[in-house]
């Protein structure tokens, strides 16, 4: 019998120590490099014995999850052994502690010499410009387009010392090194201009606090490691990975980067004088069927940086592919006219009884992990119910109607101004006065805001129904075909506000309006028309003498009897 056979359990063998110092290192994740089939943990003695048989030569990693709290972290190691090898030693140095006091981060140029597939994925995506987002310019300096001026503009309507807060997010590495003090529009360095860039992300080290707070103003932390001129501060990332092992990379293995807390550090925040809700995309989550445990679980990275779908050639000099599964694509989808007809789910019923159409809609979440719709304020939605008989509109007589911001803020009625009709809207409308000042008005942003005017937004998981009666012509004879429709719109801002700013397409190209379903229904009649009593609304007077009237008729018959 071979050598080789005789051994019933290969395995490699070791320990995991502290570069320089030699000391074990306990609670290492150790492995073969890009195989997670088979993961170890480093014993108190830092020992470990990897019960596996690489064919050939193979690259043996060793991280310990990053803690901030901790007072010892360190990077990612590695080392090369072979199947039977013992005694390995695999050494993980120690991250630097303190911070540089100044730091000019490098662009995303910097990560793309090696992560060209990522970078290129990254590079049309709205992270990519989010600091330089034409509608967001529009509506904080009136510098975006050509009519941003128009309407509401922050820096013309605040103090002069007031930033909103706009670059925390949209510009995060020019505002973590002075926070909440830039403004959006004076952001001038290549990297910050970059928006939510490789740095942006990849060098926050924790989101552990307060989760309603602005990012790094107390919902994150970031590190720029001083390491005494021996590396860079832009070296030093955080990541979901575990092994990494790459000489200019200097990787830290940190676990949150595939939860959903990373995403909150932006997509959850209160208004920091009123508490008044800005987004609250994570709780919106943590209350959805997603965040529960078992096969159904889904993080934001799920949805929104699903893994990709080919292998990722880091670096060709390292020779390092990377199974698709374990790389997540860059490109960020969000909605998009796929993405949300395959998560929402419209039905329509519709009756004919006395004279009268019954319309019942059901709209459900049922692909969302969060709110319909979510994110800032001003998007919404819409669902509009009609009932046409001979091309010509029924009229509504029970059931409700869509809102005054379904409607532009121009005098009369054009195309698109659906206040009033048949439906409803789903939105969350802020309210407040501009500044702290003047009348209350709404909807406003959150940075204005003092309160929710309403909240109308459907939640994960959930079904909505809309009930809408419509009165049939006494013309309507049996046989005749009424036709239904329900139509569910999403759009991307209020209609007043992308209207007078000029707005005709996102700043990524996309329609202002998607219409995620239209459903329809032929209801041929069996009764026909009939009399339907209509009350006349009555003004004050109107009513009193209504009233009056009534009072009379009821004293005459009581007297007569």
């Amino acid at each position: 019998m071979p050598a080789a056979a005789t051994r019933l359990v290969a395995s490699i063998s070791g320990t995991v120590v502290e570069e320089g110092t030699g000391t074990p290192i306990a609670g290492a994740r150790v492995h073969v490099q890009t195989d997670l089939s088979t993961v170890v943990i480093s014993a108190v003695d830092g020992s470990f014995t990897l019960p596996t048989a690489p064919a050939v030569p193979s690259t043996i990693t060793a991280a310990v999850p990053y803690d901030r709290g901790q007072p010892a972290n360190w990077l990612t190691g590695a080392t090369v052994a072979s199947d039977g090898d013992v005694g390995v030693v695999i050494e993980l140095r120690r991250l630097p502690t303190a911070d540089v006091a100044s730091y000019d981060p490098d662009t995303s140029q910097l990560c793309n010499a090696c992560h060209q597939q990522i970078t290129a994925a990254w590079a049309p995506s709205e992270h990519a410009r989010a600091a330089t987002n034409e509608w967001v310019l529009d509506l904080f300096s009136g510098t975006g387009t050509p009519g941003g001026s128009a309407g509401y503009v922050f820096r013309d309507t605040h103090d002069a010392d007031d930033t909103g807060f706009c670059a925390t997010c949209h510009a995060p590495l020019a505002d973590a090194l002075d926070p909440g003090n830039v403004f959006l529009d004076e952001v001038t360095d290549a990297a910050a201009l970059e928006g939510v860039s490789c740095l942006a992300c990849h060098q926050i080290d924790s989101v552990d606090g307060d989760v309603n707070a602005l990012h790094h103003l107390g919902n994150s932390t970031y590190r720029f490691p001083d390491d005494a001129g021996f590396s860079s501060p832009e070296q030093f990332v955080w990541g979901p990975l575990d092994d990494v092992d790459f000489g200019f990379m200097r990787a830290s293995y940190a676990p949150f980067f595939e939860t959903s807390e990373l995403c909150a550090s932006c997509h959850q925040y209160v208004n920091p004088t009123t508490g008044a809700p800005g987004q609250s995309t994570y709780e919106e989550w943590l209350a959805s069927p997603y965040a529960q445990p078992g096969p159904g679980h889904r993080e934001c990275q799920d949805c929104h940086e699903p893994p990709s779908a080919a292998p990722d050639v880091a670096c060709e000099a390292q020779g390092l592919e990377r199974p698709g599964d374990q790389v997540h694509a860059h490109d960020f989808i969000g909605s998009t006219p796929t993405t949300l007809a395959d998560a929402f789910l419209v039905q329509l019923v519709a009756a004919e009884a006395g004279g009268v159409v019954e319309v019942s809609v059901d709209v459900t979440n049922a692909g969302a992990g969060h709110a319909f719709p979510t994110g800032v304020s001003i998007r919404n939605g819409l669902l509009l119910v009609e009932a046409t008989l001979s091309g010509q509109p029924l009229t509504q007589l029970s059931g409700p109607t869509l809102p005054f911001w379904a409607d532009d803020d121009v005098p009369g009625t054009a195309p698109g101004d659906y206040a009033g009709l048949p439906g409803k809207g789903y939105a969350r409308v802020l309210e407040g006065r501009i500044n702290g000042q003047g009348p209350v008005v709404r909807p406003v942003l959150f940075i204005d805001a003092e309160g929710v005017f309403s909240d109308t937004r459907l939640p994960s998981g959930e079904t909505d129904t809309v009930e809408v009666s419509f009165a049939l012509p006494p013309g309507a004879a049996p046989g005749d075909v009424v036709e239904v429709r329900a139509r569910l719109l999403y759009r991307r801002a209020w209609r007043a506000t992308y209207v007078t700013k000029g707005w005709t397409e996102t700043p990524g190209g996309l329609p202002l309006e998607i219409e995620i379903a239209d459903e329809q229904q032929q209801l041929t009649l069996v009764e026909g028309g009939g009399t339907v009593l209509e009350i006349p609304t009555l003004d004050r007077l109107g009513a009193a003498l209504f009233s009056l009237l009534l009072g009379g008729i009821a004293l005459f018959w009581l007297r007569r009897r």
